[in-house]
């Protein structure tokens, strides 16, 4: 910060303040001149670090005499105020955010075909985990296999934690793994969290060797692809994205009927 400008202080305030600094006390006459505040705006000035608690008032004589707080005190009490704004402003925010959610969700048009695609490991899981707090309704995770460039043991509790994220938010998580996506995954994650998540109402966990590849279906109507180096399938290459209805409801179909014959995972 530059000046007490940066933390709401009007310019004539910050000029007003530092001539009092200057002069240690004065009258407003007194603190115009130093400050090269206007004589006509040099009360408002004083009475705005009045207010604040920066200038200590001697009005028992006439004219009244100024002097400022000390810088650290000031500084100290102006950070206060803005800290006490900003929290403010958070709240308010918050209490209007599902307000504009709602408002910009009535938009949206029946027509919403679209794809959008992220090359490489890192830029795949961020689309990935960007699509899954997106997440209202439904959400189903089905995986086989794991490219060489992910850690399980790294991304595995990173990823449970979104599901998590999500059933708090109301999404019924439903993931499909092959077994040995399942075994990979009891290693990589503890126990505390596996236990955590088939506590939830909202979680259910099967097996199957009937699915081939990773897929994501989200709300029913959008689906994240994992893509594979077609020369090195055990690296990905990339995570696509398609907002389809149809494509998505036959997506849906599949999986419902590898769902229906899979092993159901009660406990771990």
């Amino acid at each position: 910060m530059e000046s007490l400008r940066d933390l709401g202080l009007s310019s004539y305030e910050d000029r007003a303040y530092r001539g009092l600094l200057a002069l240690g006390t004065g009258t407003a006459a007194d603190a115009a001149a130093e400050s090269d505040v206007p004589k006509g705006r040099i009360y408002d000035a004083l009475g705005g670090l009045e207010s604040r608690g920066l200038v200590r008032v001697q009005g028992d004589r006439e004219p009244k005499r100024y002097a400022p707080v000390e810088p650290a005190v000031a500084v100290d009490r102006l950070v206060e105020a803005k800290r006490r704004e900003l929290e403010r402003r958070i709240e308010t925010y918050e209490s209007g955010k599902r307000e504009l959610i709602d408002r910009l969700a009535d938009a949206e048009t029946a027509d919403d075909r679209f794809w959008t695609a992220a090359v490489g490991a890192d830029d795949s899981l961020d689309l990935l985990f960007e699509r899954i707090d997106a997440a209202s309704e439904s959400l189903v995770v089905v995986a086989t296999e794991v490219s060489s460039q992910f850690e399980v043991d790294r991304e595995g509790p990173v990823l449970l934690d979104r599901l998590l994220s999500a059933i708090r938010r109301g999404v019924d998580v439903s993931v499909l793994l092959s077994p040995a996506m399942f075994d990979d995954a009891l290693v990589a994650i503890d126990e505390d969290h596996a236990v955590l998540a088939m506590a939830q109402g909202a979680f259910a966990l099967r097996v199957t060797d009937d699915v081939y590849g990773n897929f994501y279906l989200i709300d029913g109507e959008e689906v994240c692809l994992e893509v594979s180096d077609p020369l090195a399938p055990d690296r990905l290459f990339g995570m696509l994205d398609l907002r389809d209805r149809g494509f998505a409801t036959r997506v849906s179909d599949g999986f419902a009927d590898a769902w229906e014959s899979a092993d159901v995972v009660e406990e771990v």
